[in-house]
């Protein structure tokens, strides 16, 4: 894998991505009763280290990932070591970590500036001390958050663009009321500011529902997308509007919206041959026991992608990244 000479992971959230052993560590700095006192069974759950993953798994996990973050002092650590971590174990240049920040501030009790501001204190000590690095926050917006909620976690985005937060997403699971033609001004506003946009689509649902998706909101990446393979129609307007998918090949195999490698290369392959640019990312790293590395090897062993394949799927993580590159390399920072 030295082959290639740099490597970018531009889908990744936080709540997942810190080690168990450093969430261990704040959760008892902060005086957080956790559902066990044995560090093993932390480690299992934290890890979700079982044969078999739901989808309700998961966001029984985001509880306590993002319970243990809800402080300045644990937004602080948690940037720091999951960026500077990720460059001096695995080389990742590029990082853009996302979290809703409104899952951060336990219901209001926390002041959401404090956290923000944490948060990117956290990123700027890791690019002063290692300035190979280029690193910015994306804000997550979520379907189970009334609109209101979501327009201050958009406007929020705006008001720190300056010192780190690249753009805004929408994860989590669907809940009634829910309507993608409620944010079309919302997105269309981050993008006259100046910031970027994604959602996650396409990762469960049907090929229907991404369509309508990248139909009505104006985006720049797409987080997962897999369904777009089933989809001609998709594949062309992806390449009309020129979204980059971020793909987690370990993610979606864990959860089973990819069924196996067969189904992996199919999907990876059908996308490439029909011209859609898409990138490899960890998604969920800590949780998983993944690093881009291991899921660029995953694809490798398999014959998924051939190793210039690979590298162009790298290329394209650098140019459709949110961080304004040479804004970032004068002031080495987000100042």
């Amino acid at each position: 894998m030295g082959i290639f000479k740099r490597l970018a992971d531009i889908h990744f959230h936080l709540g997942q991505s810190v080690d168990p052993h450093i969430l261990w560590s704040i959760a008892h700095e902060q005086g957080i009763k956790l559902p066990s006192k044995d560090y093993q069974e932390f480690y299992n759950m934290i890890t979700l280290n079982k044969p078999h993953i739901s989808w309700s798994d998961y966001h029984k996990l985001f509880k306590w990932t993002e319970l243990i973050q809800s402080s300045p002092m644990a937004m602080e650590r948690s940037l720091y070591e999951t960026v500077s971590g990720a460059f001096r174990v695995n080389g990742i240049t590029l990082q853009e970590p996302g979290f809703c920040p409104m899952f951060r501030n336990r219901n209001g009790e926390q002041d959401l500036d404090h956290i923000l501001l944490a948060a990117l204190r956290g990123a700027e000590r890791a690019l002063i001390e290692f300035p190979k690095i280029h690193a910015g926050i994306i804000l997550m917006l979520d379907r189970r958050l009334p609109y209101k909620i979501n327009k201050i976690i958009a406007e929020k985005a705006i008001k720190y663009k300056n010192r780190g937060v690249i753009g805004i997403d929408i994860a989590g699971p669907n809940a009634a009321g829910f309507s993608y033609k409620d944010y079309v001004k919302l997105f269309r506003l981050v993008q006259e500011a100046g910031l970027k946009t994604t959602v996650h689509t396409g990762e469960d649902g049907t090929p229907e529902e991404m369509e309508e998706v990248i139909s009505i909101l104006p985006l720049n990446r797409v987080n997962h997308g897999i369904k777009a393979a089933y989809s001609k129609n998709i594949m062309r307007k992806l390449v009309k509007k020129n979204i980059t998918l971020c793909i987690c090949p370990s993610s979606n195999l864990k959860v089973g919206y990819i069924k196996d490698i067969t189904h992996l290369k199919w999907t990876l392959q059908t996308l490439y041959e029909n011209k859609v640019k898409f990138c490899i990312n960890t998604d969920n790293p800590s949780m998983l026991k993944t690093t881009v590395l291991k899921e660029i090897q995953l694809i490798s062993d398999n014959n998924i992608l051939s190793d210039e394949q690979i590298k162009e799927t790298i290329d394209w993580a650098f140019e459709s990244s949110f961080i304004d590159f040479k804004k970032q390399k004068e002031s080495n920072l987000y100042l």
